[in-house]
C-alpha cells in the first residue's frame, strides 16, 4: 500500500513537471536596465591571411558590429578605397548599450542578453585574423560576456571552423520609464 502511493505521488509529480515545463521555457528572458554610451576608435586591420582594400574591411567590420547591436553606426573608410593596401584602417563611431549604473543619467533602455555568433559567418568565412583582432578590439566596447572563441590561426592559410560568440546586450521591448527606475 505504501509503495503504490509513493509511486502515485511521483507520478503526480512528474505529470505536472512535464505540464508546465513549456511554460517555465517559454518565460521571457531576465531584463536588465541598460543605457546607450558612444564609442569611437580608430581601427588598423594588421592581419596576413586575408587582405582587404579599404572598402572591404569597412563592409566587414561594418556586418560585424551591426550583428553585435552597435546602432548610430558610421564605419569611414580610407581615401584609397579599392585598392589593397598592406594595413587599411577605418574610424568607427558607435552606440552601444551597457547595464546602467544605480544612478544612471539619460533614458534607461530595458535590454536583455542575447548570444550572438559572429565567426563562422559565410560573409566572413576562413578569416582567422579578422576574427582575432575583433575579439581583442571590438568586444572590449560592448558589454560582452561568456565569450567564446575556438580558433587556430596559421600566416597565410585559411582555415575553416573557427568561431567566435558573444553575449551581449540588445534592446528589449520598451523604455523603462522614470517611475520604474530603482
Amino acid at each position: 500500500m505504501r509503495s503504490t502511493m509513493s509511486s502515485r505521488w511521483v507520478a503526480a509529480v512528474l505529470a505536472a513537471a512535464l505540464w508546465y515545463a513549456p511554460a517555465w521555457a517559454a518565460q521571457p528572458p531576465r531584463t536588465v536596465h541598460a543605457v546607450w554610451v558612444s564609442r569611437q576608435l580608430k581601427f588598423t586591420y594588421q592581419g596576413f591571411t586575408t587582405q582587404y582594400n579599404c572598402r572591404g574591411l569597412k563592409d566587414a567590420i561594418t556586418h560585424l558590429l551591426a550583428r553585435l547591436g552597435a546602432r548610430k553606426l558610421r564605419v569611414r573608410d580610407c581615401p584609397l578605397e579599392n585598392q589593397i593596401i598592406p594595413f587599411p584602417s577605418v574610424r568607427v563611431t558607435m552606440r552601444v548599450l551597457v547595464p546602467a549604473a544605480p544612478a544612471a543619467r539619460g533614458p534607461l533602455v530595458s535590454a536583455r542578453w542575447r548570444k550572438v555568433r559572429l565567426f563562422p559567418s559565410t560573409y566572413l568565412s576562413g578569416n582567422c585574423d579578422l576574427m582575432t583582432e575583433f575579439r581583442h578590439t571590438f568586444l572590449p566596447l560592448f558589454a560582452a560576456r561568456h565569450i567564446e572563441m575556438d580558433a587556430t590561426c596559421v600566416p597565410n592559410q585559411h582555415i575553416i571552423g573557427n568561431s567566435l560568440y558573444a553575449d551581449v546586450l540588445v534592446p528589449g521591448v520598451r523604455a523603462v520609464g522614470a517611475l520604474e527606475r530603482h
